[in-house]
């Protein structure tokens, strides 16, 4: 009879394997941690080194571009056309996170996930 059981049991898949209880699952994270970059931005060329940080190093940066408003308009502007690009093309995200008076976002990879509450 107890042939008959095992028999079924391999047949069915419910057979159970020796050592299961012993295993252990490590799940280990692609990125172990992200660095948070904090940033005055002076000029469009720190404007450019800071998208290009967070496309090669997929860490997220905090600018502040208020210094960038009050030196050049124009280029303040531009920056947000390239934002707006960084966004579109990278698949990345901008979150404005303060106006009064200065204008600091948050610039992320598109592996991180901003949740707007």
């Amino acid at each position: 009879m107890k042939d008959i059981m095992d028999y079924l049991k391999k047949n069915l898949g419910l057979e159970e394997e020796e050592g299961k209880e012993d295993q252990e699952t490590i799940i280990v994270p692609d990125h172990s941690f992200y660095e948070i970059v904090l940033m005055k931005v002076h000029n469009l060329d720190e404007f450019d080194y800071a998208l290009a940080q967070v496309l090669e190093e997929k860490n997220p940066i905090i600018m502040d571009i208020s210094i960038l408003e009050k030196n050049s308009l124009d280029d303040f502007k531009l920056a947000g056309e390239k934002l707006k690009a960084f966004r579109d093309n990278n698949g990345g995200e901008a979150i404005l996170l303060c106006k009064n008076g200065r204008n600091i976002i948050i610039v992320t990879p598109a592996e991180i996930k901003l949740i707007r509450k």
